[in-house]
């Protein structure tokens, strides 16, 4: 499952907002967030803020207006 994140992520080329992304993969929030903070420990992940990095909504690709558009918390993924 956690692979299957990251590559949900590369795959987005933008921020998923966590509600869309725990749709997208079937699994509760609750549980995403913590799978979430488990990739930002290993280094897999890094959080950003919303500012450093403009979010833009994977489904619409809108960068504001659009409900899907994580406030907040946004991840990106760590290249190796």
């Amino acid at each position: 499952m956690l692979s299957q994140i990251i590559k949900e992520l590369e795959t987005a080329g933008g921020v998923i907002d966590l509600n869309e992304l725990s749709r997208r993969l079937g699994v509760q929030r609750s549980a995403l967030d913590g799978m979430i903070e488990t990739l930002v420990r290993k280094g897999r992940l890094r959080e950003v803020e919303v500012g450093e990095t403009p979010p833009v909504c994977a489904s619409c690709g809108q960068r504001s207006g659009c409900t899907l558009v994580s406030i907040g918390k946004a991840y990106e993924v760590v290249k190796t």
